[in-house]
């Protein structure tokens, strides 16, 4: 498993804000879509090829936010959750592994926690950690 530095952490925050916008685009078309497959669904006879036009279209979606967020895995991260957007980063403090934390929003690395606190147990980064 990769550990990250603070910077090499941080250093991958631009490239997560454009995987977050994108997984926000794409969950708003796919569930504009199954709004839509609802409607034609609740109608009486309705029109079957529409609706396996819209499941389709769905399923493709699926697989797009799938592939996007595959992303993160390929750099090293770990994806916690997309709305809003939580990645934790394996990182090395004083020979122990704790996990750099980063939210949607977030402009830095600011703060970590351990494996078995999660999000809710973060803390700030040490002033030694963090380099100005």
């Amino acid at each position: 498993m990769k550990h990250f530095s603070v910077e090499e952490a941080q250093a991958c925050l631009p490239e997560l804000e454009k995987i977050f916008a994108l997984c926000s685009e794409i969950r708003g078309k796919a569930q504009a879509r199954v709004e839509h497959l609802k409607r034609l669904e609740s109608v009486p006879g309705g029109d079957p090829a529409h609706a396996a036009i819209d499941r389709s279209q769905v399923q493709f979606l699926a697989q797009c936010l799938e592939h996007a967020l595959k992303g993160i895995d390929e750099m090293g991260a770990l994806l916690k959750g997309i709305d809003p957007g939580l990645v934790d980063f394996p990182h090395l403090m004083d020979g122990e592994e704790v996990l750099l934390c980063w939210q949607e929003g977030e402009k830095a690395i600011t703060h970590y926690h351990s494996e078995d606190d999660g999000f809710a147990g973060r803390k700030p980064l040490p002033r030694k950690t963090l380099k100005h």
